[in-house]
């Protein structure tokens, strides 16, 4: 099978491979809790036991030393982390552990470690436990950095939520010495499941198009954590100090770093590109440095990485690029990391839950029962899916197995006991049934339920209402302090953006352009005014202007590194140009 095929298994079905050079560590001892928490980014004492998150280590510059996943073992934490990051750990263990009672072990040397990615990759590992659960109860960890023992035929493993691709995955930790087995009673069982073995190349596309930067080739102890993506899910700031914090903090308050890593994407024809690492000039100047790239099936073009300023970072801009040395020159788009953004794990159950709502509609005469097997699979992938367990008890009375239906019900609502639908379709099955005495009692629970949800609804209508009024009684307030500062000042960039969000409560649109006009306009890096107004523009039929204000402000947020507006602003414009 070629890389084409590879890359189109892991994005549909599932892919496996073994991932080499990779190890784990352990932390133990009274004080490991404490002393991992003063050295790293992220929150370590908050960690819950089975869960995990990505850490890493900076210096007194804040530039990274290494990134690493941490899981919560009771009163142990284990790393698993690069073999070639590892002696960063080590250093500061060296150099910072002084009196701590911490221990520090590697427990994954002989331990193989292999991913398991996909849509159909959970559904694929829950058809190999040992023994095999019942439907709707999965053993497999479902929060996304979570961990669960399971045996996998004659294997123990430990599961992690773990993924290289963005694609839902599990890593797969075997006992010393057992991988390559796992790995062959994996790979024989998979086939039926289309689990494919994924080469080398393969994963080089798919770690590309995914945003995860590599080690030594998109991040190294140059580096500062601000201008990677591991700012967004490493670094807490809320937790106290470590080594570093300073300025780290620092680049959060007061701006955004001059540099940072991006996504392109080159759809020319078999362009001339220049080495992983060359330097990227436009228009003459120095914008950047290139990573690495391979072309991508999946995006029709050639997927690429770089460091990119400020001013060249924008999701959409179109960049002529060249390299000093050898004048090589091609086009690309700036694009947000990741480069593909897959479907998590509820979002694939939720498409199976559509998908067999369709075949049921289209199967007039109840001879079509592959929708059962649909909504099965979406509960296996999503446990708590009401909708699926409801949609699945209907289609098995349907088809006539009412005591299949009536099991699926009683989980549903033993899960939830306050769901109505359940109670109401209990019913109904029990009546099918001729058990009449039960049908009349879950009948009766599910009006005794109804009613309190009506209750339920009308006091938080009225409390919604009474909030309103709170708000609008607080904005028309602020409406008369803020024009006070303005009489001072009229360029004040608070106090015209704090006029226009109290406008835009009241839901006087019109009156609050003006003030947001001035906001962006006395304070360019002003994104959430950028979004105000856009807001505004569009509420007033205003559309071509709303779409020139989301440009101006994606382009501001870009420059400052808000994603949150810069993402919302994006949908909006989008939304706009398909209107």
């Amino acid at each position: 099978m070629g890389a084409i095929q590879e890359m189109e298994a892991v994005r549909h079905r599932a892919g496996l491979w073994q991932r080499e050079g990779w190890t784990v560590y352990r932390f133990a001892g009274p004080d490991a809790a404490a002393w991992l928490h003063s050295q790293t980014t992220n929150d370590v004492k908050g960690l819950a036991d089975g869960r995990g998150n990505v850490q890493a280590l900076v210096n007194r510059q804040g530039r990274l030393q290494c990134v690493f996943h941490l899981f919560r073992f009771e009163s142990e934490y284990w790393a698993i982390i690069e073999k070639a990051q590892v002696p960063a750990l080590l250093a500061r263990v060296e150099s910072h552990l002084i009196m701590e009672q911490v221990e520090l072990e590697e427990v994954g040397a002989d331990s193989g470690q292999i991913m398991l990615e996909g849509p159909r990759a959970a559904l694929f590992l829950q058809a190999v436990l040992s023994p095999r659960p019942e439907p709707g109860q999965s053993p497999l960890p479902l929060d996304p950095l979570a961990f669960a023992p399971l045996q996998l035929f004659e294997h123990e493993v430990l599961a992690f939520t773990l993924t290289e691709t963005g694609e839902d995955g599990f890593l797969l930790l075997s006992a010393p010495g057992d991988g390559d087995a796992l790995y062959e009673d994996l790979a024989a069982h998979g086939v039926e499941f289309g689990v494919e073995e994924i080469s080398p190349a393969a994963r080089t596309t798919l770690l590309l198009e995914s945003g995860a930067p590599r080690y030594g080739i998109d991040f190294d102890d140059n580096i500062v954590i601000a201008e990677t993506p591991f700012e967004g899910v490493a670094v807490s700031y809320e937790k106290g100090c470590y080594l570093g914090q300073e300025v780290v903090a620092r680049l959060k308050a007061y701006g955004t770093p001059k540099q940072a890593l991006a996504g392109m994407l080159c759809r020319e024809e078999g362009p001339d590109l220049p080495a992983p690492g060359a330097e990227l000039y436009s228009d003459g100047k120095r914008v950047g440095r290139l990573c690495g790239f391979a072309y991508s099936p999946a995006l029709q073009g050639w997927a690429m990485r770089a460091y990119l300023d400020r001013a060249h970072r924008t999701q959409g801009q179109q960049l002529r690029l060249s390299d000093a040395e050898g004048g090589r020159t091609f086009d690309a788009e700036v694009r947000h990391l990741p480069l593909i953004e897959p479907r998590t794990r509820r979002e694939n159950a939720e498409a199976l839950y559509h998908a067999a709502l369709e075949t049921f509609e289209r199967d007039a005469n109840d001879e079509d029962d592959s929708a059962i097997g649909m909504l099965e699979d979406a509960i296996a992938l999503a446990p708590d899916f009401e909708d699926a367990y409801e949609a699945l008890g209907v289609m098995l009375h349907r088809h006539h197995r009412v005591d299949e239906a009536i099991v699926w019900m009683k989980r549903l609502a033993a899960m939830n006991p306050n769901c109505v639908m359940a109670h109401t379709n209990l019913s109904v099955f029990y009546v099918s049934k001729g058990m009449i005495q039960e049908a009349e009692d879950e009948k009766a629970l599910a009006n005794q339920l109804e009613f309190q949800r009506e209750m339920n609804a009308k006091q938080a209508a009225q409390q919604a209402q009474a909030e309103r009024a709170r708000i609008r009684a607080e904005a028309e307030e602020r409406i008369g302090m803020f024009h006070e500062v303005l009489e001072i000042d009229p360029d004040d960039a608070i106090a015209t953006m704090g006029l226009g969000t109290a406008y835009m409560q009241l839901e006087r649109y019109a009156d609050a352009i003006p003030p947001l006009q001035t906001a962006t306009r006395v304070q360019p890096d002003y994104s959430a005014a950028y979004l105000n107004l856009g807001k505004c523009l569009e509420f007033t039929g205003q559309t071509a202007d709303a779409a020139e204000a989301y440009r101006a402000g994606i382009e501001a947020a870009g420059r400052k590194g808000d994603l949150m507006p810069m993402r919302e602003m994006e949908r909006r414009l989008k939304a706009l140009a398909t209107a």
